[in-house]
């Protein structure tokens, strides 16, 4: 097995099960407190409407529960909570924000949870108008779409020649509704993988572990799917000696990206052209690429002679790989269908851990190396793990990721 797979922690994103309980008004006394990575010197106003989006047009609710995260580098938990008033209005005032650190707010709807899009005190406009939107739930509707696939291959495993597959899906829900299995242990949306693959783990992407399954030669997923876009994120060994990967492409996909750590790897398939390498964390990787696929095609990957293994796991590559692409087209836009403000709702995890204090001054590697640390800890998986200590570890790494985005997506 090849060492990226070994230590994935599963799942990324859970419903907030935290809602359904007290606000969590003792948290503003730590929020308060001055922190390391800076305080403004003026309060920061966290504030705007929940609203349920039916037929186009939004109507706001009153009395849900809304929640204001802080999330930096080593910082990360729950600050306060309150219920939405009139037109679902809801204004969250820290009073000594930390400037190094983003804030997000969340709700519960239907069961399923959401995040606003992060702002930090840079931003005070858009953080005084954040639309937190929420969707009714229906099992059918229009299908689900992939806008892109990446596909990444490591260089061979010294060991035993294998190669790491990191597999990351882009689906969007272009209805009005999200999209929920019709019956329990159904799937929302399914997608094939290449035949004769090992070790197949599910990575950070947007649903959680629970909800995606290997059956065969496919990946099922049972998650819900809002309108809008969710990451899909799988991983799997192509076993020794395989000189060539086919990729089916099942269904319509906008776009495809091919990279492979291997300087003499060649690629194949309908409109694949070759790209410019991309460095990703130090590692070069060939690119080959394709837009407009439609259903029913393959792409093949034909491997080179073996050459120096691959500089480390794949886990720091999923990472950066999957915050730029939601950077690529600005954060919010990314995760949600248009609504009435700049700051749009997006899937949300669980209860959060609760604050702490440290240095909170993040940068784009600290960033990514606390996700990889909290993977590593807590890689045994949710079997293993206390359910609320699961839960907080899944809301932080979904900030923490959230965050890294919302800084890419600024430059």
């Amino acid at each position: 097995m090849g060492s990226s797979c070994r230590s994935l922690a599963a799942g990324a994103l859970a419903s907030l099960a935290a809602l359904a309980g007290p606000p969590v008004r003792p948290a503003l006394a730590q929020a308060a407190a001055p922190q390391r990575g800076g305080g403004a010197s003026a309060p920061f106003v966290v504030a705007g409407r929940l609203v349920v989006v039916r037929a186009g047009d939004t109507t706001g609710l009153a009395g849900r529960k809304v929640v204001a995260h802080r999330v930096a580098t080593t910082v990360q938990g729950p600050v306060d909570s309150l219920d939405s008033g009139a037109g679902g209005r809801f204004a969250f005032r820290i009073t000594h924000p930390d400037t190094g650190a983003m804030y997000v707010v969340s709700t519960m709807y239907d069961g399923i949870g959401y995040f606003s899009a992060p702002v930090s005190t840079q931003q005070r406009d858009s953080a005084q108008a954040i639309v937190l939107a929420v969707f009714d739930t229906a099992s059918a509707g229009a299908p689900l779409a992939v806008s892109v696939r990446h596909v990444v291959v490591s260089a061979p495993d010294p060991a035993d020649g294998s190669r790491d597959v990191l597999d990351i899906a882009e689906v969007g829900n272009p209805g009005p509704t999200t999209l929920v299995p019709r019956a329990a242990g159904g799937s929302t949306w399914w997608m094939r993988l290449p035949r004769g693959v090992e070790s197949f783990r599910v990575g950070e992407g947007d649903v959680p572990s629970s909800a995606v399954r290997q059956a065969g030669d496919s990946v099922l997923v049972s998650a819900p799917f809002p309108p809008g876009e969710k990451q899909v994120v799988v991983m799997y060994v192509a076993p020794k000696g395989l000189r060539t990967l086919r990729v089916p492409m099942d269904q319509p996909t906008e776009r495809l990206e091919l990279l492979v750590e291997d300087s003499l790897a060649t690629a194949t398939g309908p409109g694949l052209v070759t790209a410019n390498p991309l460095q990703i964390q130090g590692r070069s990787f060939r690119r080959f690429s394709a837009v407009h696929l439609g259903g029913g095609e393959t792409a093949e990957i034909s491997f080179g002679a073996r050459g120096a293994s691959g500089a480390g796991r794949l886990e720091w590559v999923a990472i950066v790989l999957s915050a730029l692409v939601l950077a690529a087209g600005g954060f919010a836009a990314a995760r949600r269908r248009p609504a009435p403000s700049s700051s749009r709702g997006v899937p949300a995890g669980g209860r959060g851990a609760p604050p702490q204090d440290g240095d909170a001054a993040p940068d784009d590697d600290a960033l990514v190396r606390q996700i990889v640390a909290l993977d590593e800890k807590y890689a045994a998986g949710e079997a293993a793990t206390p359910p609320a200590e699961w839960s907080a570890y899944q809301t932080r790494r979904a900030a923490l990721k959230a965050a890294l985005a919302g800084r890419l997506a600024r430059r």
